[in-house]
Parts: structure tokens; C-alpha cells; sequence
């Protein structure tokens, strides 16, 4: 029987759609705030090491927390989880927002709720990435997870447009306002799915012991433990780039919110191009090749980007940086995924929550201390050539088995 595949085929699964739409709205306001806290701290520190201490705060609970957090996920149900995880995060927002119409903030403000949603994201994440392998078949899992990219980088596509519309009119208070409200499309969707009956991974097994056999689990499998360290290497020292649009912006191309707003929009055009192409693909055989060659790629654009003085140039190497390290994440989710089994997966995910998220805002503050001493493009284009250098160790020396994955 013919195994249907590509975009079309995932319109046809009711809750991976809610799931898509709702997580659509809830980005938007997450990208609207992001591009608009980061102005607010940078205006009020005039400091990139700041920017990146937001960030570096944000990488502890991710550690320190992200494996509980999976072995929750696969103990308990992962709607009660998103309720939960979800509301704090809306409440962290609206307190943003509060102290800001106040004209009480202050950059350790941002710091502390950068943090608070952080606690939150360590069992957010895990639960949310192990829920979509049961939303669709698992012949459509890669174009799942790249449809998911959509959903996160589309939001980004006009999110941080309207960030340089929106400051103007309601003020950074009504940016934090405005994703605070956004996390309703969350609740709504969750409410209105159709979950199968949870069935516990935990079993008679304290957490305890499900958490050391998930890391015995990792420890003993080569590629898995191969895949999570290119995933912790890269996000450490490449995916950072992020966080420093908008010095980019205001001291290297010499512009405002508006153009912090659209440099920031621009890799979320990459990554719907690149994502849309992967999700209409109806196989791909070669997730192994695709994963280093994108890992070598992004990167490499990266280092382009760096040295870059010109707006349009920019914003089109911005593009490119965008797609390809989509294209890695998808990838090597997708890798991730399909090898581990459902009792293990929220435990295997939550390590890749703590390497793919928790070290990109860990990496965060050392990138911001070498900014303001190196100078954005050197320091930048350092830190890429790590990134680069261990994917090509770790994919084509060490762990070669990595190229043949399908």
C-alpha cells in the first residue's frame, strides 16, 4: 500500500495541525518579544555582554533540568505537562510587560524571567518533541518535525517584522503584552486535540533509575552520543549568532529597530524555503549526508555573513544561514528520533534539549564577552570555525557511520 508523504499528507492528521497552528500564534509573540527585549537590554546596558548574559541564564535550567524533564515526559502525560509549562511561561511575559509599563525595568529584571522561562522550557521541550512522533506516522516524521521548523521560523518570518511596527505604537510593554496573549492559541489547541491513552515509560522504576538508564542508554549507543555532541558543540559556538542581530544592526550596518526587525526576519525566509523543500520531499534516503553537509555549510555561511558591512548582502547570507542550520536541526532531530523507542525517547530528547538549547544560551555569554573585546566579525567567525572543525571531525573521522544513516 502506497505510504502517503510530504506536506500534504501531514494536513490530514487533525492534531498534528492543531498542534502546528497553535504553536504558529504562541512563536509570533515569542519572536515580537524576543526582537524587542533585545533592543530594550542592549539601549539600557549599551552592551553586547549583557545581550549575551540574557541568554547565558537561560542555559543553567536547561542543564541542569532538561533531563528530569524528559524523564517526566515519559512518566506522565504530555498535554498536563504543556498546560503547565506553557502558563508559566505567559505569566513570565506578562510580569515583563508589567514592570516595563511601570518604567520599572531594569536589565536584571530581564535576566531573572529570562531564567523563570527557562525552567519552564527544560520540561516544555522534551515533552512537546516527544509528543509529535504520536501525532503522525512514522513515515512522515522528518517532514513533521520540518513542518514544526515552519511553524517556529515562519512566526519568525513576520514576528520580528512587526516588532519595529509595533514598538512604535504600543512600546516594548505592549510587545510583552502581545506574547503574553499569544500562549492562548496554545491552550485553545491542546483542548481541542485527541490524545491516545498515556502509557507511563516510568513503570515500576523510580525516576531516579530512569534517568540513569537513559544516560546508560546514550553512553553505550555511538551514534546517538556522536549526534548529541555535534548538536552541543554547534549550538555553542555557531547558533549564538542569533542573540547579536542586533549589534549587527545598529553598530555594523548602521541601522535601527526596523533593520534589527528584518535581520532578524531573514533567516526565518531561509528556513521556510529550506523546510518547505524538505517537508514536499516524499523520501529522503540520506538524513546522514544531508545532516554533516548542512553541518559544514551553516557554519561556513556564517563566517560570510560575519564580515559582511552591506545591509542587502546581509540580509541574503542571513538567509542562507538561516536555512542550513534548520536543515541541520531538522535532521538531526529526525535521526534522533528514529532511532530510540517510545519508552526512551522524551529521555533521549531531553538531552538533545540540553545540548541544542541549553548550549546556545550558554554559549551565549562568552560570545558576548568577545564581541566587545574581538569585535563582532572576528569573534564570530571564531567561534564558527569551531563549530565547523568538530563536524567534520566527529561526522567524517571519527563516528563515520553517521553518513550512512537514512
Amino acid at each position: 500500500m502506497h505510504e502517503e508523504r510530504g506536506v500534504l499528507a501531514l494536513l490530514r492528521h487533525r492534531n498534528y495541525m492543531l498542534y502546528w497552528f497553535g504553536f504558529l500564534v504562541s512563536n509570533a509573540g515569542a519572536w515580537i518579544q524576543s526582537v524587542a527585549q533585545g533592543w530594550l537590554v542592549y539601549d539600557l546596558s549599551n552592551s553586547a555582554a549583557w545581550l549575551g548574559t540574557v541568554g547565558f541564564v537561560r542555559a543553567f535550567p536547561l542543564i541542569f533540568l532538561s533531563l528530569i524533564g524528559g524523564t517526566v515526559a515519559d512518566r506522565l502525560p504530555k498535554r498536563r505537562i504543556l498546560y503547565v509549562t506553557q502558563t508559566v511561561q505567559m505569566i513570565s511575559a506578562a510580569l515583563l510587560g508589567t514592570l516595563t509599563l511601570l518604567g520599572h525595568i531594569q536589565v536584571w529584571h530581564v535576566v531573572l524571567l529570562s531564567a523563570v522561562s527557562a525552567c519552564a522550557q527544560a520540561f516544555d521541550q522534551p515533552a512537546r518533541h516527544a509528543l509529535v512522533p504520536h501525532l503522525v506516522p512514522r513515515h512522515n516524521l522528518h517532514a513533521a518535525i520540518s513542518f514544526n521548523s515552519i511553524a517556529f521560523n515562519g512566526a519568525a518570518l513576520f514576528g520580528p517584522s512587526l516588532t519595529g511596527v509595533l514598538v512604535p505604537l504600543i512600546g516594548f510593554a505592549g510587545c510583552f503584552y502581545v506574547n503574553a496573549v499569544s500562549f492562548v492559541a496554545v491552550f485553545i489547541a491542546l483542548a481541542l486535540m485527541e490524545f491516545p491513552p498515556h502509557a507511563p515509560g516510568g513503570g515500576k522504576t523510580s525516576m531516579l533509575e530512569d534517568l540513569r538508564a537513559g544516560l546508560s542508554f546514550i553512553g553505550h549507543n555511538q551514534v546517538i552520543l556522536a549526534l548529541i555532541s555535534m548538536a552541543a558543540v554547534t549550538s555553542f559556538f555557531a547558533r549564538p549568532y542569533q542573540q547579536f542581530i542586533t549589534v549587527f544592526a545598529r553598530d555594523v550596518v548602521h541601522g535601527d529597530v526596523g533593520t534589527a526587525g528584518l535581520m532578524q526576519a531573514a533567516p526565518a525566509l531561509g528556513t521556510v524555503i529550506f523546510m518547505l523543500a524538505i517537508a514536499s520531499a516524499t523520501n529522503i534516503q540520506w538524513k546522514g549526508k544531508l545532516l554533516l553537509g548542512a553541518g559544514i555549510l551553516f557554519p561556513a555561511s556564517l563566517i560570510a555573513f560575519s564580515w559582511s558591512t552591506n545591509l542587502y548582502v546581509s540580509l541574503a547570507l542571513l538567509v542562507l544561514v538561516g536555512g542550513l542550520n534548520m536543515t541541520w536541526q531538522t535532521t538531526l532531530n529526525t535521526l534522533l528520533q528514529t532511532n530510540v523507542g517510545d519508552e526512551m525517547r522524551g529521555r533521549v530528547m531531553s538531552a538533545y534539549t540540553m545540548t541544542a538549547l541549553a548550549m546556545m544560551p550558554l554559549g551565549q555569554g562568552p560570545m558576548g564577552m568577545a564581541f566587545d573585546y574581538l569585535g563582532p566579525s572576528l569573534a564570530l567567525t571564531l567561534n564558527a570555525l569551531i563549530a565547523l572543525a568538530w563536524t567534520v571531525y566527529m561526522g567524517l573521522i571519527r563516528v563515520k557511520a553517521i553518513r550512512t544513516l537514512p
